[in-house]
């Protein structure tokens, strides 16, 4: 008599998911929380804004930022020109140029970003442009606006 072999089906392999759901979850609480705590920490504070302030930024960085805007935006056919190093009162060009100077002495690769008003004359750009050749800085960056070109853009 022939003698009938059993059929054992194998095992089969399975991924358990329910663990990794429970660190997931576990995860999510954890980072809520500390978020929570993290801005809990930081307390609205109204500082005081000075009008005029005396402080000079002296802070020197690799980027240094020259503003050319107009001194009176309602009349800009009448208004002169305003200078600044960055967040700095309006200064004359020979500062700025001396200030240059002293920033090129420090950081040898020193950048420049002249941000300009769209009504500035372009001869009024050229200038800071001249001036920052002269020093030798090689990394100018010009930030202009593009919008819509109405009339008396």
């Amino acid at each position: 008599m022939a003698s009938k072999k059993r059929y054992h089906p194998r095992p089969s392999l399975t991924f358990n998911m329910a663990p990794m759901i429970d660190v997931v979850f576990l995860l999510i609480i954890f980072f809520v929380l500390v978020s929570t705590f993290a801005s809990a920490e930081r307390i609205a504070m109204e500082l005081p804004r000075p009008d005029h302030s005396q402080a000079i930024n002296v802070k020197l960085t690799d980027r240094v930022i020259i503003n050319v805007q107009l001194v009176s935006p309602d009349s800009p056919e009448t208004s002169g020109v305003a200078y600044s190093l960055g967040p700095n009162r309006p200064q004359s060009l020979a500062v700025i140029s001396e200030r240059l100077m002293q920033h090129k002495r420090v950081v040898s690769d020193l950048k420049v970003v002249i941000r300009a008003d769209r009504r500035v004359q372009y001869g009024d750009v050229r200038e800071v442009m001249e001036i920052v050749a002269e020093h030798g800085i090689q990394m100018m960056n010009i930030v202009a606006y593009v919008g819509d070109a109405g009339p008396n853009s």
